[in-house]
C-alpha cells in the first residue's frame, strides 16, 4: 500500500477513485452479507421443514455460507486496505504502517470476528430407528431443531447488518461531493453514518421509518419464532410471531400470544423498546411536519396582529364607555348602577392589559424573526465580500 507521494490535482484524482472503488466495495460487502443471512434463513426453515430428507440440501447451504463468509471477510479486508490508502492520500504519507493505528486494527479484527461467525458446515445428526440403525431418509425426520450452539452462530450473523449504515454512507454521495467536503470543512462538520441518518429523517422521514419499522418487524418476527421452535412451543409459529411483535412494538400487548423462553422473552423486551424509540421519532417527525413555514408563519403573525390592534381598540373602548357611565351614575347618587357600572370598568381593565399583553410579545416574536433574518443576511454579504 505504499508508494510514492502524491500531491496536487493528481491527489485529487485518487481520491476520488479511491472513494469510487471504497462505495463499489461497500456494496458487494452489503450484498454478500445479505447472502449469508438468506442462506441461513434457508437452511433454518429447510431444517425445520424438512429434516432428514433433505440431509444432502442443507450440507451444501451450509457450504454456501461458508463460501459467501470468505468472500465478505476478503472483501472487508480489502476495503479496509482502500481506507488506509485513502488516509495516506489525504496526509501525505507514504509508509502505509503510520496510517494504521492500533485502533484500525482493533477495529478491523472486531470485524472479522463478527462478519466470520456462522455455522460450520459440518454434517448434521444421522437419522436413525428406535433400534438404532440408520434409516434412509425417507421418512424419519430429526426429532430436534438447532441445538444451542448452532442457533446462537446462526442468530450471529444478523450482526453482519452493520453494514447498512456504511453502504448507505458511501452510497448517499456526501464523500464524493466537493461542495459537502468544503462546507462542512470550514464548518468542521464530520461526515459520518449519524450525519447520513439525520440527511435521511430530513429529505425522506417517512420512507425511512417505514423502512426501518418493517425491517425490525420482520427480523426480531424471525428471531422470535428461532427461539421459541427450541422448545417447540406454539408462539415459534411464523404467524404468531408476526402479531406478536407489531403488538409489542406498538406496546399494545394483548396478552393472547406470549414468549414461553426466556430468550423469547428478551426478544419481546428488546422490541418493545424499539418500539418506544421508533415511536419518538415518529412523534418528532409529525410536530415537524405541522410546524409552520417561514410565509405561513408571516401571514399568521400579521392576522393575529390585525385581530389583537381591533381587541385592543374595542377594550379601550369598552373601558371608556364604562368610566362614563361609572361617573354618571357617582353624579346622579345611584349607588347599585354605579357599583355594576365599577365592576365592569375593572373588568374591562383588565381585559385591555390582557389583549396589550399578548399583542406585545407578538410584536417581540415577530422582531426576533426580522433580527435573526437581518444576522444571516449580514453573515452572507459578508462572506461575499470576502470571497471576493
Amino acid at each position: 500500500m505504499g508508494g510514492e507521494l502524491v500531491s496536487g490535482l493528481g491527489a485529487l484524482r485518487r481520491r476520488k477513485r479511491l472513494l469510487e472503488q471504497e462505495k463499489s466495495l461497500a456494496g458487494w460487502t452489503l450484498a454478500l452479507a445479505g447472502t449469508g443471512i438468506g442462506l441461513m434463513v434457508l437452511h433454518a426453515e429447510m431444517l425445520w421443514f424438512g429434516g432428514c430428507p433433505w440431509v444432502l440440501y442443507l450440507f451444501l447451504v451450509k457450504c454456501m455460507i461458508s463460501i459467501s463468509t470468505f468472500l465478505l471477510l476478503s472483501l472487508i479486508v480489502a476495503f479496509h486496505a482502500k481506507e488506509v490508502q485513502l488516509f495516506m492520500t489525504d496526509n501525505g504519507l507514504r509508509d502505509w504502517r503510520v496510517a494504521l493505528t492500533g485502533r484500525q486494527v482493533a477495529q478491523i479484527v472486531l470485524e472479522l470476528v463478527v462478519c466470520g461467525l456462522h455455522p460450520p458446515p459440518v454434517p448434521g445428526p444421522p437419522c436413525v430407528l428406535s433400534s438404532g440403525f440408520p434409516k434412509t431418509a425417507a421418512t424419519q425426520s430429526w426429532p430436534s431443531f438447532l441445538d444451542q450452539g448452532e442457533a446462537l452462530l446462526s442468530l450471529a450473523m444478523l450482526l453482519r447488518l452493520y453494514l447498512v449504515p456504511r453502504a448507505l454512507l458511501l452510497r448517499s454521495g456526501v464523500l464524493l461531493n466537493a461542495s459537502y467536503r468544503s462546507i462542512g470543512a470550514l464548518n468542521q462538520v464530520r461526515f459520518r453514518h449519524w450525519f447520513v441518518a439525520k440527511l435521511y429523517m430530513n429529505t425522506h422521514p417517512g420512507r425511512l421509518l417505514l423502512c426501518l419499522t418493517l425491517g425490525l418487524w420482520l427480523t426480531t418476527a424471525w428471531v422470535l419464532s428461532v427461539a421459541e421452535r427450541q422448545a417447540v412451543n406454539a408462539t415459534g409459529h411464523l404467524s404468531d410471531t408476526l402479531w406478536l411483535i407489531p403488538i409489542t412494538f406498538l406496546t399494545i400487548g394483548y396478552g393472547d400470544v406470549v414468549p414461553g423462553t426466556m430468550w423469547g422473552k428478551i426478544v419481546c423486551l428488546c422490541t418493545g423498546v424499539m418500539g418506544v424509540c421508533c415511536t419518538a421519532l415518529l412523534v418528532a417527525v409529525v410536530a415537524r411536519k405541522l410546524e409552520f413555514n417561514k410565509a405561513e408563519k408571516h401571514v399568521h403573525n400579521f392576522m393575529m396582529d390585525i385581530q389583537y390592534a381591533k381587541e385592543m381598540r374595542e377594550s379601550a373602548a369598552r373601558v371608556l364607555q364604562e368610566s362614563w357611565m361609572l361617573y354618571k351614575h357617582t353624579r346622579r347618587k345611584e349607588s347599585g348602577a354605579a357599583r355594576k357600572h365599577q365592576r365592569r370598568l375593572l373588568a374591562a381593565i383588565n381585559r385591555f392589559r390582557q389583549v396589550r399583553l399578548k399583542h406585545r410579545k407578538l410584536r417581540e416574536q415577530v422582531n426576533s424573526m426580522v433580527d435573526i433574518s437581518k444576522v444571516l443576511g449580514s453573515c452572507e454579504r459578508g462572506s461575499r465580500r470576502r470571497g471576493r
